[in-house]
């Protein structure tokens, strides 16, 4: 009987020594943007809460599709793939950790007024968009970048801050890209420059001419009060 005893007591001793839980950091992971990476690390437990970092990861993702894991050990890099949730999970022997995904990116982009006039006038003027954007869900997303441009750029243009220029009398369409999503309004251009602004030919971006007129009065404002 004692012979027995000693025979099952490695085997007690190894089973006390395997990991009763694995705890992994950070608790949650969200992501906005299709490439987008973060770390996660794993510490594996016994019963009694002492850490055993020998003992190694086996890393998984539920689903693939909307996220991957891959790294050395017990740490490794969440890759966000595509919208959806998924749950990070890090395997040694019987215990299981877990870190839950969610994975909401840009779908649509709502503009507004519906259709523009544009006026090309002595003094350059841009018309502001209102831009909302929304994910996959259909929550709004804040603070993204909304570019937008012109079909027929010898019409209007636009800049990387929601904004139209007027260039040349006619017709076009206005698209407004977030991230991949896109909306299109139609666009009017009409010239309303006096007979002394209409030689001034707009080219580029206005705003470029703008801010060069802006540097040169102050230019030429220090230097009198320099004088």
């Amino acid at each position: 009987m004692r012979a027995r005893t000693l025979l099952a007591l490695p085997l007690l001793l190894a089973a006390c020594e395997e990991p009763a839980r694995v705890d992994v950091e950070p608790s949650s992971l969200r992501f906005g943007v299709r490439g987008q990476t973060a770390t996660v690390h794993a510490t594996p437990r016994l019963r009694d809460g002492k850490p055993v970092p020998k003992e190694a990861c086996r890393w998984s993702s539920s689903d693939e599709k909307v996220a991957t894991v891959a790294g050395p050990h017990n740490d490794a890099t969440v890759n966000a793939v595509g919208p959806g949730s998924a749950a990070i999970r890090c395997t040694i022997g019987g215990a299981v950790g877990e870190v839950p995904v969610s994975v909401r990116m840009v779908a649509r982009v709502a503009v507004k007024p519906a259709a523009v006039e544009l006026r090309i006038e002595d003094e350059a003027r841009p018309v502001a968009l209102q831009v909302e954007v929304f994910d996959d869900a259909g929550a709004p997303v804040l603070g993204r970048v909304a570019y937008t441009r012109c079909a027929d750029e010898g019409i209007c243009r636009g800049d990387g801050r929601g904004q139209l220029w007027g260039v040349g009398a006619g017709a076009s369409t206005a698209i407004v890209e977030v991230e991949g999503a896109r909306a299109e309004i139609p666009v009017t251009v009409v010239d309303r420059r006096t007979a002394e602004g209409k030689p001034r030919r707009v080219t580029g971006n206005p705003m470029d001419a703008i801010e060069r007129e802006v540097k040169q009065r102050e230019t030429e404002e220090a230097r009198k009060k320099g004088k």
